[in-house]
């Protein structure tokens, strides 16, 4: 057994259930699969990770998340406890206190159902906790994965002393004051289970500062060691998918749409922290003061849907269709005005999770708009940079992480700031072909420094480097 074991609330398949009524896998997606999988299947590491899902339980009994694969270990939660680790705490605490996301007049309310779901996210952490004592060698070296195992390095060392146990965030850490939103009792236990950590990293600086000067305000020690480390993309698995028929199918189909208008495009989850809707702001904000773009440009955003279990992001979904239809409509009403003919919708949003489509948005921009509220790092600022074939710039938000890696390769905006943010899409749609060009190149090369095995590999050797 290798001495590696990565533990994340995903592992690298996910169960679907068939018409037939059989249960099967598919691979799952991201940056973490594609870094670990060649090392579980060279027994180089071994990953644990929670399951709870009548199907998931089901492909377990079958035996179908290992195969002909060794060093995957599902860890059997039941549903409800799942639930309130993953939904209440995870995503609706730790995720929205991490991005800054609370609209502190309403929420967080910490009454006795979010006591009673904390409960159930210790015991998510401690189940998963006492399956990797129990399943790892002596001196073995534990990988923790996000915010949803925050709890798990502090239960998993007050039983396993033996082991050096690491974690990567993958999202912002939020800052003394936003911290100190917490309930005192839970934010203590919280970072002081961080404060056990032999290692913590984070996808760029700013985060890692957050976290250090936040457990300072708590007067509770940091982890040992605090790493900065970003991820990155793998361009030859970008462009296998790119060069699947369905993705040039997609291609043509937005090639269709446009015609010839320049195409401002943004990819990312249906969800709060992404900022859609200054986003559309910031479209009508620049058609509106440079009306004879009306007709010449056209916003398409494919925003997949993500988290529906969350209230807020299905209302968020919700708002982004009310704004880009009312933006549609006073946009048709001033170039009615103007004289300007306007054959079709000047900003078109997809709400699917179709990746072809993703990717075809992504090679076909002229600007690719990313404006997060706050983002841990932000893959699609690097996806679309590498899988790009027009020569597009990027207009990147400074609170993303990635902005660290990117920095003047990019056009970098205060995402709160929508005036800002349409003069510098309008200034990406104007640029000069060989400008344009030098910048692409400028912000591959920049990318080609990161990938995921790289990422994973900076982890390992953490522990080399005390």
């Amino acid at each position: 057994m290798a001495d590696f074991f990565v533990v994340s609330n995903r592992g690298p398949y996910s169960a679907v259930e068939h018409a037939s009524g059989e249960v099967g896998l598919k691979r799952g997606a991201g940056g973490l699969v594609t870094a670990l999988l060649p090392l579980v299947r060279s027994q180089a590491v071994n990953w644990v990770f929670p399951i709870s899902s009548p199907a998931e339980i089901e492909a377990e009994r079958l035996g179908l998340y290992r195969g002909d694969l060794v060093g995957i270990y599902p860890v059997v939660l039941d549903a409800i406890t799942h639930e309130a680790a993953y939904n209440k705490i995870s995503n609706e605490l730790l995720w929205y206190l991490n991005h800054g996301m609370f609209s502190l007049s309403r929420v967080p309310s910490f009454d006795s159902a979010l006591y009673a779901n904390w409960h159930l996210y210790q015991h998510y952490s401690t189940a998963i906790a006492e399956f990797l004592a129990a399943i790892a060698p002596p001196g073995a070296k534990v990988l923790l994965q996000d915010y949803h195992m925050f709890l798990v390095a502090g239960i998993l060392t007050s039983l396993r002393s033996d082991l050096e146990i690491s974690m990567f965030l993958h999202t912002p850490f939020a800052t003394p004051s936003e911290f100190a939103i917490m309930p005192k009792s839970l934010a203590n236990e919280l970072l002081s289970s961080l404060g056990t950590l032999a290692h913590f990293g984070f996808h760029c600086g700013a985060w890692k500062q957050n976290y250090q000067e936040t457990s300072a305000s708590f007067g509770i020690a940091t982890a040992a060691n605090c790493w900065v480390d970003p991820l990155g993309s793998d361009p030859e698995e970008l462009a296998v998918a790119a060069s699947d028929p369905r993705t040039a199918l997609e291609i043509d189909k937005l090639y269709q749409l446009a015609g010839d208008r320049k195409i401002v495009a943004r990819v990312d989850r249906m969800e709060p922290s992404k900022n859609i809707l200054r986003g559309i702001d910031a479209i009508v904000e620049m058609l509106k003061f440079y009306p004879h773009l009306i007709g010449k440009v056209v916003h398409i955003a494919n925003c997949y849907p993500s988290r529906e279990g969350v209230a807020d992001y299905g209302d968020y979904a919700s708002e982004v269709a009310e704004k880009a239809a009312s933006a549609n409509r006073y946009l048709r009403i001033l170039a009615d005005n103007l004289g300007i003919l306007v054959d079709s919708d000047p900003i078109v949003v997809f709400n699917l999770d179709h990746y072809p489509l993703s990717l075809a948005v992504l090679a076909s921009y002229d600007v690719l708009l990313v404006n997060p509220i706050r983002d841990g790092f932000n893959l699609v600022a690097s996806e679309g940079p590498l899988l790009n074939v027009t020569h597009g710039t990027l207009v990147l938000s400074a609170n993303a992480g990635i902005a660290e890696v990117i920095g003047d390769a990019a056009t970098i905006i205060n995402p709160f700031d929508v005036r800002e943010t349409a003069l510098a899409v309008y200034a990406g749609l104007h640029l000069e072909p060989q400008a344009r060009a030098a910048a692409a190149a400028k912000l591959k090369e920049r990318l080609a420094l990161r990938n995921p095995n790289l990422w994973f590999e900076e982890q390992m050797r953490w522990f080399d480097q005390q």
